[in-house]
């Protein structure tokens, strides 16, 4: 048993907090929480504590969507209107079939997601195969956690597939044989690309697949009228993306992230809480996505009872920096008519305990969840000497205000990560 001592802020349901100054973490031989005190326990007495002093110990970050391969377009083509994914993405894709070239990004973004306090990921990465199992290697040696996808793009949705069907079926199928079971902290996913990328047979095979394998599904959905345009003149009798979805098994059958969600309708809200399918709130894309529709309403899916965690989505955002999506979260909740905003509080829960639960059994710091957790040094946000924050008003400081210089420690299943030290070039 590992004792550690510290403010312990945790977020036990949206909008409550629960805030213990100089709290006690027992953590048992497998990286699981066996207590939270506000004192040490009589059994506890003669172990050894590790004493964070007056640092916040805070849950890990989880990221519910990335693109392994977009960090070197982050910030781009946002000006310019409708010529981001032909301009930026689709090239940038293409060019992480470099293995030289993909090693470097997937090393960079390991480090990134290190650097910003995310301990959990869900990462949908390209077609190619050889790319795809160097960042689960990588993620391996890394000591972080993670959901990691092949992307299934098989349907000239713009003209042109990005691979053909008998190959996305055959290396799929060897992805998940090579590394299901590999690690306890990377797991692999099934990751198609969306709807109008996918042949039927393709979508077939997934969705059988996954229930035959027990895979977690990660995608996107409803980014635009364009795409909703497309499923509908496609699949006539569905006409939906979420009732597509969920004709091929692909839409709750087992654990499902969705990403985005912007031109969503009321039904397809209702069945993904019926189904508890994810929704990947990414706040920042949404922000750089140039439109004459109301702001997306996260309120409404959550009232409707459909989980939500929040995420970076890296290229089409501009940062994988969790707080600043959680800030952006906050702002555009602040613009949503007819919806109560986002407090600090909530947009921590969602980047936490309510991500988390995808991943399963992190995003807490309570008995039974993993000790994944970040070690915050705010005494540069406090440190106007006549000023007495309680712990509530620490954590809302470091949600607007903190950056990563501000964690200084990291654990994961119990350990602490030298990503610099432990993490092979």
């Amino acid at each position: 048993m590992k004792l550690y001592q510290g403010n312990i802020l945790t977020t036990p349901a949206l909008g409550e907090l629960t805030a213990i100054e100089r709290g006690i973490i027992a953590v048992d031989e497998e990286g699981v929480i066996a207590g939270v005190y506000e004192t040490i326990p009589q059994q506890y007495r003669d172990l050894e504590i590790t004493d964070f002093g007056d640092q916040l110990i805070i849950p890990g970050f989880c990221d519910l969507h990335l693109h392994s391969s977009q960090a070197p377009i982050q910030g781009l083509g946002h000006d310019e209107d409708g010529t981001w994914f032909t301009k930026y993405c689709y090239p940038i894709e293409k060019k992480y079939d470099d293995l030289p070239y993909a090693h470097k990004i997937n090393r960079d973004l390991i480090e990134n997601l290190y650097k910003h306090g995310i301990l959990h990921a869900n990462i949908m990465t390209t077609t190619n195969y050889a790319s795809l199992m160097d960042l689960f290697e990588q993620y391996v040696n890394s000591g972080l956690c993670a959901t990691i996808g092949k992307m299934n793009s098989d349907y000239p949705a713009f003209g042109t597939a990005n691979e053909d069907t008998k190959t996305s079926i055959k290396e799929t199928r060897e992805f998940i044989k090579e590394t299901k079971g590999k690690s306890p902290r990377v797991q692999p996913c099934l990751a198609p690309e969306f709807v109008p990328a996918l042949s039927s047979e393709v979508m077939s095979f997934l969705g059988e697949f996954a229930k035959e394998e027990q895979l977690k599904v990660h995608s996107h959905m409803c980014e635009g009228d364009f795409d909703n345009e497309m499923v509908a003149k496609r699949f006539r009798k569905e006409k939906l993306y979420g009732r597509v979805y969920e004709r091929f098994g692909l839409f709750g059958d087992t654990p499902t992230v969705m990403a985005h969600c912007i031109t969503i309708t009321p039904e397809e809200i209702d069945l993904m809480a019926k189904k508890g399918v994810f929704l990947a709130h990414c706040a920042n894309s949404i922000l750089n996505s140039p439109s004459d529709r109301e702001l997306l309403a996260i309120r409404r899916f959550i009232d409707a009872g459909v989980p939500v965690g929040l995420a970076s989505d890296s290229g089409g955002s501009f940062t994988l920096s969790m707080l600043e999506t959680m800030r952006s979260a906050i702002f555009i909740s602040k613009q949503v008519k007819g919806y109560k905003a986002f407090s600090a509080l909530e947009v921590f829960y969602l980047a936490t305990k309510s991500g988390g639960a995808f991943f399963e059994k992190t995003g807490a710091i309570e008995p039974g969840y993993f000790f994944d957790a970040l070690i915050v040094d705010d005494k540069r946000l406090c440190r106007f000497e006549e000023v007495s924050y309680t712990l509530q008003e620490r954590l809302t400081r470091f949600v607007y205000c903190g950056e990563a210089q501000d964690i200084t420690h990291r654990y994961v299943h119990g350990q602490k990560l030298c990503l610099k030290s432990e993490f092979p070039v």
